[in-house]
């Protein structure tokens, strides 16, 4: 698998995914700092913009290590923050990651994430040579459930509460 750091920018037809640091912190932070997504994603809200400058630095730290890939998503035609869609997880043989995505309230529900997901998909067989993707789901979220499901990811676990959904790569 080649350095990280050169998989940017990834775009798909209406979408661009460049790393946090491309995006402003209140931008980052409207988003890390919602309740109701944090739950959804089984992460702790940000409290305040120091909370997000830390998490982006950690973000940037794994991507330059190699250990993840996290990016933010920008509509192209208005150049705003709409979200964010991490890779990271690897199994020890680079075969699996795990992805994690999260799209703003007022964005949800607009195909923004079929897109996005298609596109991440189709980079993690091809470009990083990965064989399978999982998907956990902490809370339960019809929406991303039928995501998940409309792509081709199938449940494979239910345990702590959580889902987990995999796809593998075709031969």
């Amino acid at each position: 698998m080649a350095i990280f750091e050169k998989y940017h920018p990834i775009m798909s037809a209406h979408y661009t995914l460049d790393w946090l640091t491309t995006f402003t912190v209140k931008e980052v932070f409207a988003l890390r700092h919602d309740a109701t997504i944090a739950q959804q994603s089984g992460r702790e809200v940000d409290t305040d913009l120091t909370a997000t400058v830390h998490y982006i630095n950690r973000s940037m730290h794994l991507v330059m290590s190699n250990q993840a890939l996290l990016y933010g998503i920008k509509d192209r035609e208005t150049n705003q923050f709409l979200g964010s869609f991490c890779i990271w997880n690897f199994d020890q043989d680079l075969n699996q990651a795990q992805i994690r995505f999260e799209l703003l309230p007022e964005v949800q529900h607009q195909g923004v994430m079929s897109e996005v997901l298609a596109r991440m998909v189709e980079f993690a067989f091809v470009e990083l040579g990965l064989k399978q993707l999982v998907a956990e789901l902490p809370a339960p979220n019809s929406a991303v459930t039928s995501l998940l499901l409309a792509n081709h990811f199938e449940q494979i676990a239910d345990h702590d509460g959580a889902t987990q959904y995999r796809l593998k790569r075709e031969s």
